[in-house]
């Protein structure tokens, strides 16, 4: 039996309500897309890029977007940079695309681009 794989986009940032007050009353509102190019290339001022959304959607493999700490409170603090792409096939994590990676991605299509290279080599 073939195992479900879920792809996982892992931001540099934490999630919660704890940071974003933080964030909020010391004024860095929109720090969560300058400290992560994930969340830039992802993310509008006004929520998920309607392109991004699309895309997630036409994928076959489901998709998560987990916060650092999110993902460390699942899986553990394995990975240490951030932010990464990983696929979860069972219990078993793999990087499909790392931190280095996607901060040279300059807009989101160079992120579509790079995914679709990736994701047509899983058999």
């Amino acid at each position: 039996m073939h195992q479900q794989e879920t792809l996982l986009f892992v931001c540099n940032s934490d999630g919660g309500m704890a940071p974003q007050i933080k964030n909020y009353s010391s004024g860095k509102t929109a720090s969560r897309a300058k400290s992560c190019n994930l969340s830039a290339l992802i993310n509008s001022p006004v929520g998920m890029k309607k392109e991004w959304k699309r895309f997630i959607r036409d994928q076959k493999i489901p998709s998560r977007i987990l916060d650092r700490n999110e993902f460390a409170a699942e899986f553990g603090p394995g990975i240490t940079t951030f932010p990464v792409v990983l696929i979860k096939t069972g219990r078993d994590l793999g990087m499909l695309i790392s931190t280095d990676e996607l901060n040279r991605c300059g807009q989101l299509d160079d992120l579509i681009i790079l995914l679709r290279q990736r994701l047509s080599l899983i058999p």
